[in-house]
């Protein structure tokens, strides 16, 4: 569980903690990550800092776990490359 200090920092780091671009103040992810993600993913990704803990804890774990596996698969099947 993150607690509600770890999330207000989050808000206001300036750099994508997955990419390490700018994003808007406010948000977990870079508008280009988020952008990656399903669209049920993306709502509570966005103004975590008013968010209840567990939605946005829930949320990050999602998004960690999606970007995992979608890359994962990408990577078994040769990331696109042709052999």
């Amino acid at each position: 569980m993150i607690s509600a200090q770890q999330i207000a920092r989050l808000a206001k780091r300036r750099s994508c903690p997955r990419c390490s671009l700018e994003k808007t103040e406010g948000a977990a992810l870079c508008r280009r990550c988020r952008f990656k993600l399903p669209a049920h993913m993306r709502l509570p990704l966005q103004e975590i800092a008013t968010r209840d803990e567990g939605v946005v804890t829930g949320a990050l774990r999602a998004a960690a776990n999606y970007f995992e596996i979608h890359y994962k698969s990408i990577r078994f099947f040769g990331g696109g490359r042709v052999r």
